[in-house]
């Protein structure tokens, strides 16, 4: 019995019209998303934020070695000096 995580990975195999529609749904879709710059002041579940983390750390990198690292910011003065020194870099 073959082991699931040993096989090699293959996205399903489309009929080619079907193919050019999916890419061309694709590249609007794309064209149409934008940078946020404002944020809500909701809270945010924890358990959303280290979902999220979850997810992103799991993500596809060069040798599989994800390297980067996140933190988690609570501190509302914080998160201004944050925003303030990467606004002063752009």
């Amino acid at each position: 019995m073959n082991d699931p995580e040993t096989l090699p990975y293959s996205l399903p195999r489309h009929a080619d019209d079907e193919a050019v529609a999916r890419a061309r749904d694709f590249a609007e879709r794309i064209a149409q998303r934008r940078t946020c710059r404002w944020f809500s002041d909701a809270p945010v579940p924890r358990g959303v934020i280290e979902a999220a983390i979850a997810a992103a750390g799991s993500a596809p990198s060069g040798a599989n070695h994800q390297p980067w690292h996140f933190a988690v910011v609570a501190s509302p003065d914080t998160k201004r000096a944050i925003r303030e020194a990467a606004e002063a870099e752009e």
